[in-house]
């Protein structure tokens, strides 16, 4: 099997096609026969990804896959019809190219990309879904032409790598961008569409911009069922659909994966608006706002487990938080985040909404210091308030009998909590 430690991953990233392209050549594996839909951006990219598969499945498609980062397994991230790759399978082909893969000097997330590659090949699915891992311009999923390049979200994240700025940050996802094929904008600042803008033009690539060319809205919440209804405002099609991930990002998410879907229809006509409607209904996905009642220890609890890591994916779910019915019921948090994270403004948004803090060390290298989180978050709480734990086991055995836990800051920590508690319930 395949595997190594989250925060070497990150660590060991270098960007660039040059590697993979010549390794994949040299197997002569055929990426390029398949059909893409390619996806960047710096939130909302594994939700929109996600949805479309969800989509393409039941409209008739063979689906593949590729997401980044997995919560619990890495066979999360190479799914085909929403079934992960077997350990069976995943070990053969590692046993066939991991030391191949090593003349070519690739990198963990390129032998990664590339073992996605060949198995939606030798599976001969009719059209893969595919996110980014880094940026969009060198990163190793960028070695297609897709059907369409969808650009979810931009803002500052990954700034040691991508850049420092928004603009920066912009043209480093519109990197994806390829001659005359369209390209898809969720909801940008015009300070980053502009850089996209001009990216698509020298492309001739035809760009569809939320807000321009396709609008969204919520309706309402049913929190019984944890849907949210959309009014969506289309290209050429209006509709209204309940969805099943929640919040204002998600609007965005799906008004962008709505706005594909008529765009592709021409080239991929088995899609449906009424299958479309059945689809969303019932799309969910793990650590979006992700409600589970679980039992531990004897114990009943429950936590909401989000992934929200940077500022902009972290005012999106409070946002929400404010509105569902579990703010102000002395809700408790639990806390950890990566080091290259702007983690202070992160820490500065969610403290006030808080009065019992919990912080717990997970096992990756990347991780902040406990210690250097409960000093950030005493600037806005008392130290009493906080609780350190050095370990999973320590805080499950704290738990009271109907806590109620936001989960938050790294999907790392979405990982911990949701492998803990599938163990823990089965």
């Amino acid at each position: 099997m395949i595997s190594v430690e989250a925060g070497k991953e990150y660590k060991s990233m270098l960007l660039g096609l040059d590697r993979i392209k010549k390794f994949l050549a040299d197997q002569n594996i055929e990426y390029n026969k398949l059909k893409y839909i390619h996806i960047a951006g710096t939130n909302g990219k594994g939700s929109t990804a996600k949805t479309i598969s969800d989509i393409l499945i039941s409209s008739g498609y063979k689906t593949g896959l590729y997401t980044s980062p997995h919560l619990i397994k890495i066979n999360e991230r190479i799914q085909i019809n929403s079934l992960p790759i077997t350990d069976r399978q995943l070990s053969a082909l590692d046993k066939k190219y991991s030391h191949i893969s090593k003349k070519y000097k690739l990198t963990y997330f390129e032998y990664i990309t590339a073992v996605a590659f060949i198995y939606f090949v030798k599976n001969k699915v009719d059209i893969v879904v595919l996110e980014t891992g880094l940026g969009g311009r060198l990163d190793a999923t960028n070695i297609v032409t897709p059907l369409v390049s969808v650009i979810t979200s931009i803002g500052l994240d990954h700034t040691e790598i991508l850049g420092n700025t928004i603009q920066k940050i912009a043209f480093e996802k519109a990197g994806i961008i390829k001659k005359n094929v369209p390209v898809v904008c969720g909801n940008i600042k015009p300070v980053a569409l502009s850089v996209i803008k001009k990216v698509a033009e020298q492309n001739k690539a035809q760009i569809y911009i939320f807000n321009k060319h396709f609008k969204a809205k919520n309706v309402s919440y049913n929190w019984k069922n944890f849907t949210q209804k959309i009014s969506y405002c289309g290209i050429n099609k209006d509709l209204v659909l309940n969805f099943g991930l929640l919040g204002k990002a998600q609007v965005y998410n799906l008004a962008t994966v709505l706005s594909i879907c008529e765009i592709l229809k021409d080239k991929l006509p088995k899609i449906n608006f009424k299958t479309i409607k059945k689809t969303c209904k019932n799309v969910k996905f793990a650590a979006r706002f992700d409600y589970r009642k679980v039992k531990i220890n004897n114990k009943r609890c429950s936590f909401i487990i989000d992934g929200a890591h940077n500022i902009q994916a972290t005012e999106n779910f409070l946002y929400l938080y404010k509105k569902s019915p579990f703010y102000n019921k002395k809700t408790k948090l639990l806390f950890a985040v990566m080091q290259e994270k702007d983690f202070k403004s992160v820490i500065k948004s969610v403290a006030k909404e808080f009065g019992n803090i919990n912080l717990l060390k997970i096992e990756n290298s990347r991780a902040v210091n406990i210690n250097i989180l409960k000093e950030e978050f005493s600037k806005y709480t008392d130290e009493k308030n906080i609780n350190c734990y050095d370990c999973k086991e320590d805080f499950f055995n704290d738990i009271k009998n109907n806590d109620v836990y936001i989960c938050t800051g790294s999907f790392y920590l979405a990982g911990t909590i949701l492998k803990f508690t599938e163990e823990t319930n089965g």
